[in-house]
């Protein structure tokens, strides 16, 4: 392994690798080389080279020449549009088209078709945000209509959906031993079935055993109702595997993989990162700019259970909590330390209190191999049926195992003096109020804290599939005391979501004046955009919830969504240091 950038090039790929033919594996990605942890394409670019596999990346590409600079790779290319789905990169909640952004639409349909065009024959892998959560039938804002899962639509061999470490290096593994040949030729010899996370196409008319069949694409443009059911299925099991109709073929879904034990995750979040900008990325100083507190961050796991009707996290990472151990964490934070810096900009993780927690249902023993630490590991399944609301079920275990790893922060903030760790993640504000030890220890690291009540209404935050308005009413009253407890005046950040399905006018006021007796100011706002895979862009497709068939009121012109904006927007601060609005009108 080498902490130098992994190559961008072939010339690049002779002076990395020694014996440099080709690379095994090329990632194309929408989003520039960020050799940084919280980077998928970082991770899995490092992991492969630390197994010993020759990688190549090719960030942003535009021309055939950019295309063409790592050349065929003898495995395959592996495709993603990057963080972010690339309309949601390239449109506001508005459809206005943003600037700067060098992700094209259908990112994914793009790169694979220009894949195909200049290497014939050659093996495409999608995975990634957008892949997986386009990769049933699904919604899409900017057509306003339904589309075909991304298979079908991109034409790629295989999807790699989710966390994908473990499925990339069983997909390598079954095809060291096999020359090349086309995708089709070799497919049945990869046992496909077997790989979990993986899509991929089988014949239609064919049902699997232990795999739930969803409707097609085609009765669910026929009947809205087709599609409420997927949109149900593919929310209550999470975990399951499903097969999908589209014209004469179908879509196979294998079971998501298991979220990453704690060793695994310590792999791979204790490789060389350079944590830095590829200097060839286009628009550097901009992406610097975007970028720099990211520098210092620090991941501690992945995933989030807050099952919140509107959000892609649990699909793109999963539901469980994947988390690295105290000792990987704070090793990283002293190497940190003793390279210079002097600030830790955020120990991440998609809703901070949630580090350690886990479900009590997931108690079904399973030994598997990872390929991560080559050696056999124990995950758990769950064989209980549930309705995936986590928040406050009995079977919820919450954790305080963050407060540890913040006392070790302490001691070595003493050891290198003159440094600090600021948390900026968020926290879930319904569970910390079961978490009155870990709520203070977190506060002595904050300047600002951020929550996402997302809103005050119970019909709203039914819809969104939030805590009732009462446990914000019980955490302003907690947070208020942390304070004064403390001796400080540390402001509040939440995140208001306008427009979201269920939300009328009379609740966006029933919100203002709920801000307005709190002596809140809205720094936060988002319109809420239909995005592809959730349950909130079925009701706003549909009209009606999937899991009650039940009518809901869904705010659809421009005009409603704006003037819903604008009803919270008079609360705004009008100080530059408590003013942090995102604008997403364009």
């Amino acid at each position: 392994m080498d902490a130098r950038f992994l190559p961008t090039t072939l010339a690049e790929g002779k002076q990395y690798y020694a014996d440099f033919e080709q690379f095994d594996v090329v990632f194309i990605t929408g989003d520039p080389y960020y050799d940084h942890p919280l980077s998928g394409i970082a991770i899995l670019s490092r992991l492969l080279d630390a197994k010993g596999y020759k990688v190549g990346i090719i960030a942003q590409p535009q021309t055939d020449a950019e295309y063409q600079a790592c050349a065929r790779p003898r495995y395959f290319f592996c495709i993603t549009s990057g963080l972010l789905d690339s309309m949601l990169a390239n449109y506001t909640p508005m459809l206005k088209k943003r600037e700067q952004v060098l992700v094209p639409e259908r990112a994914l349909m793009v790169y694979t078709q220009k894949i195909k065009q200049l290497y014939k024959g050659a093996v495409t892998v999608i995975g990634g945000v957008e892949a997986t959560i386009r990769r049933f039938t699904h919604f899409d804002y900017k057509d306003n209509a339904l589309r075909r899962g991304i298979l079908n639509d991109t034409k790629a061999d295989l999807l790699l959906f989710g966390n994908a470490e473990r499925s990339i290096l069983t997909l390598l593994q079954r095809m060291q031993n096999l020359n090349f040949s086309p995708f089709e030729e070799i497919k049945d010899t990869l046992d496909l079935t077997t790989i979990d996370g993986a899509a991929f196409r089988i014949k239609a008319g064919i049902t699997p055993k232990n795999l739930r069949v969803l409707p097609s694409f085609e009765e669910c443009s026929l009947d809205k109702r087709k599609f409420s059911l997927l949109a149900r299925m593919t929310y209550l099991f999470p975990q399951d595997g499903f097969v999908e109709g589209c014209g004469l073929s179908a879509i196979r879904h294998n079971r998501q993989s298991h979220p990453l034990r704690e060793e695994e995750m310590d792999f791979i979040y204790g490789l060389p990162y350079t944590r830095k900008l590829h200097p060839n990325s286009k628009n550097l100083a901009l992406v610097e700019d975007m970028v720099r507190m990211l520098e210092t961050s620090v991941p501690i796991g992945r995933g989030c259970w807050g099952s919140c009707s509107f959000c892609v996290i649990p699909l793109v990472q999963g539901k469980e909590v994947a988390k690295r151990s105290k000792e990987s964490i704070v090793r990283e934070i002293e190497a940190l330390y003793a390279s210079g810096a002097k600030k830790i900009n955020d120990l991440t993780l998609p809703t901070l209190n949630m580090y350690g927690s886990y479900c009590a249902l997931f108690n079904q023993e399973e030994n598997i191999h990872s390929p991560i630490i080559d050696s056999d590991i124990t995950v758990y399944n769950k064989t209980e049926y549930c309705n995936q609301h986590c928040v406050g079920c009995k079977y919820r275990k919450i954790s305080d195992d963050l407060i540890p790893i913040l006392e070790e922060v302490e001691k070595l903030n003493k050891k290198y003096k003159g440094t600090e760790l600021e948390l900026r993640s968020a926290l879930r504000h319904d569970i910390v109020l079961e978490q009155k030890r870990l709520f203070r220890k977190v506060m002595q690291f904050i300047q600002r804290l951020k929550i996402a009540p997302e809103h005050i209404s119970e019909t709203v935050l039914n819809q969104m599939n939030k805590a009732n308005p009462e446990a914000f009413r019980e955490f302003l009253k907690e947070y208020k005391q942390v304070n004064e407890e403390q001796g400080t005046h540390k402001n509040l950040v939440p995140y208001f979501v306008v427009a979201h399905p269920g939300s009328g006018m009379q609740e966006m006021k029933e919100l203002k004046e709920f801000c307005k007796k709190e002596g809140l100011f809205v720094n936060l706002t988002q319109v809420f955009t239909p995005t592809p895979g959730t349950l909130s862009t079925a009701v706003y497709y549909t009209g009606e919830d999937p899991l009650t068939n039940k009518t809901v009121y869904v705010p659809r012109s421009f005009r409603e969504k704006k003037d819903q904006k604008n009803v919270l927007m008079t609360l705004k601060a009008t100080s530059n240091e408590d003013t942090e609005v995102r604008d997403e009108n364009g």
